[in-house]
C-alpha cells in the first residue's frame, strides 16, 4: 500500500524543502492509479515520489528535465517510466541484475530523464522504498552510472543548491542554480499550442 502524506493531511518534509527552491505553483494533481501502477512493477514507490505527483505532477523543470509519468514497464510506445526504465537497464552493469526470475521489481527503475539523455533512476536494492538511492546515469560518459545516497526530491533539492562535488548531468541548466521552474505536462501541452510557455520565465 502506497504511503500518501496528501490524504492524511501531513506534508512531505522533503517536498516542503524542495518547494523552497522550485514553487509548485504551476504544479497539478497526477491523479495516480498507484495500485495498479505498483501492482505491475511489482513494488510500492517512495514516499517522496508519490507526494511530488500529488503537488507537482509530471513535467518539465527549466525545459531541461523532465520529471516522467508513473506507467507500466510494458513498452507500447508510450514514453515515461516504463520507456526510460528500459533504456536504463540497456546499460545497467549486467551484475546488477537479479538472477531470479521471478523478481518483478527491476534493478533500476527511472523517474526522470534531462535534454541531454541523462536518466535518473532509482536503485531499488533496500528492500523498503524510503530507503531506495538515486542512481544517474549519465550520457556520453566512460564509467557512466554514479549513486547517490537520498530520494529523489533532496537529489533535486541538493542539486539545485549545487551541494554535490559537481553536476549529476551533462546539461548545466539544474547545476547550483536557484529558483528553478516546474510546469506541468498538461500545462506545458496547452501552451506549446500557442507560444513558448518557458518564454520569459
Amino acid at each position: 500500500m502506497s504511503t500518501d502524506p496528501s490524504a492524511s493531511g501531513s506534508e512531505h518534509p522533503a517536498i516542503a524543502s524542495l518547494r523552497r527552491l522550485m514553487p509548485s505553483d504551476r504544479g497539478q494533481n497526477e491523479q495516480v492509479d498507484w495500485p495498479a501502477i505498483e501492482a505491475a512493477w511489482g513494488t510500492a514507490f517512495p514516499s517522496d515520489y508519490v507526494a511530488f505527483m500529488a503537488e507537482y505532477g509530471s513535467g518539465a523543470i527549466s525545459d531541461s528535465f523532465e520529471v516522467i509519468q508513473p506507467n507500466t514497464p510494458v513498452l507500447d510506445g508510450t514514453s515515461g517510466m516504463g520507456q526510460e526504465t528500459a533504456n536504463a537497464l540497456g546499460d545497467w552493469p549486467a551484475s546488477g541484475i537479479p538472477s531470479e526470475p521471478s523478481d518483478l521489481r527491476p534493478p533500476v527503475i527511472a523517474w526522470g530523464v534531462t535534454v541531454v539523455g541523462d536518466i535518473a533512476c532509482w536503485r531499488t536494492s533496500a528492500a523498503k522504498p524510503d530507503d531506495w538511492t538515486v542512481a544517474v546515469f549519465k550520457n556520453r560518459k566512460r564509467d557512466p552510472w554514479r549513486e547517490y545516497d537520498c530520494g529523489m526530491a533532496e537529489f533535486l533539492r541538493r542539486t539545485f543548491a549545487g551541494e554535490w562535488d559537481e553536476n549529476p548531468f551533462g546539461d548545466e541548466t539544474l547545476w547550483n542554480e536557484i529558483p528553478q521552474e516546474f510546469v506541468h505536462w498538461r500545462e506545458e501541452a496547452d501552451l506549446f499550442d500557442e507560444d513558448n510557455p518557458w518564454a520569459g520565465l
